[in-house]
């Protein structure tokens, strides 16, 4: 883990919106959230909570979507609705990204050479021959073996540790500031994954760069963060130190995030936590609580209504019952 600087990235009270069905869908439901130099922000939640989408959003990236509140600014400066022209300057160069599918974002038919060379080509002009070369360090600081061979390669010629790595070279090419890394370790198997894990780790220590790492596997925020930020139904739910948020959750949906995680000495008879039902729809949110149709404490007209972030000890939880300790410990004793 790393120790953190002062902020690079605020992101505030942010909603995001999607076309479907002829109208505007809302997928982010005002996200705040910073991020500081140097340290390693683990963003957690089931598949569709608005993890991956605040990530595209702070890169410019949303497609057909649109930021309709909120905003976003980098170092300072506000790019929320920033021109092509700045956000071509600022990805790759300043805050750069590890996509989750190595094989869907590289492309088939480039030398991964030639594609690694193209960020070094934009952002720093260098010669062909530099950027050659530098591929070819990036490579071995990744743990390709026999990179100037590796460079001449094609996507398909690597195995998925290996092309998981050439992501992170190409991330890495002009040291940026930033690194998002979305569920980089999803398609690997341990002992792989272990690798990548310590990869990563060993080049923030070296670079100093910022990790946002987006991830489902509570073992790896674990092992790499310094704060949470615990997502559900594009809303944010808790946040807090990993200390707090793995040793202390508040909100009834960590914890039960928490208690579904596998454990060793767990009956083989005894059928593994579960939490009950899925994250809703974007066109069916509840109007109250998002966790209220899962939530084994939904209690009558108070998780009815919209909730808010509750600050406590220095950390925040989207839940009513929080604001009073009596009402924290009933929520560890019979949470799911």
């Amino acid at each position: 883990m790393s120790r953190s600087g002062e902020q690079i990235v605020t992101v505030d009270d942010l909603h995001v919106e999607f076309e479907t069905g002829g109208r505007m869908v809302e997928a982010v439901s005002g996200v705040s959230l910073q991020i500081c130099e140097g340290e390693t922000l683990a963003v957690v939640g089931e598949s569709g909570s608005g993890k991956s989408v605040t990530a595209l959003a702070m890169l410019g990236l949303l497609g057909n979507g649109r930021v309709s509140e909120g905003t976003i600014a980098w170092d300072g400066q506000d790019i929320t609705n920033a021109s092509n022209a700045t956000m071509r300057r600022i990805r790759g160069n300043e805050m750069s990204v590890v996509f989750q599918d190595p094989m869907t974002a590289l492309d088939p038919l480039f030398t991964i050479g030639s594609q690694l060379r193209e960020a070094l080509r934009v952002h720093r002009r260098i010669p062909r021959k530099q950027a050659r070369e530098r591929v070819v360090e990036l490579l071995a600081q990744v743990g390709i073996p026999d990179p100037e061979s590796k460079v001449d390669a094609y996507p398909h010629q690597l195995s998925g540790g290996q092309r998981q790595r050439v992501m992170i070279a190409g991330a890495l090419a002009c040291t940026p500031r930033l690194l998002i890394a979305d569920e980089p370790t999803t398609a690997l198997d341990v002992t792989v994954e272990a690798q990548v894990l310590r990869l990563m780790r060993d080049l923030q220590t070296e670079t100093g760069v910022a990790l946002m790492l987006i991830t489902h596997d509570m073992g790896v925020v674990a092992e790499m963060a310094d704060r949470v930020v615990v997502f559900y139904a594009g809303e944010v739910v808790e946040t807090g130190t990993v200390e707090q948020i793995l040793s202390d959750p508040r909100h009834p949906y960590t914890q039960a995030l928490l208690k579904a995680i596998p454990r060793p000495d767990t009956p083989r008879d005894k059928p593994m936590p579960a939490i009950p039902g899925v994250v809703p729809t974007l066109d069916e949110m509840p109007s109250g609580c998002r966790f209220s149709t899962r939530c084994p404490l939904a209690d009558g007209d108070r998780c009815e209504e919209p909730q808010t972030l509750h600050e406590i000890d220095g950390r925040q939880a989207r839940c009513w019952r929080v604001e009073s300790s009596s009402e924290v410990q009933y929520l560890a004793e019979v949470a799911p």
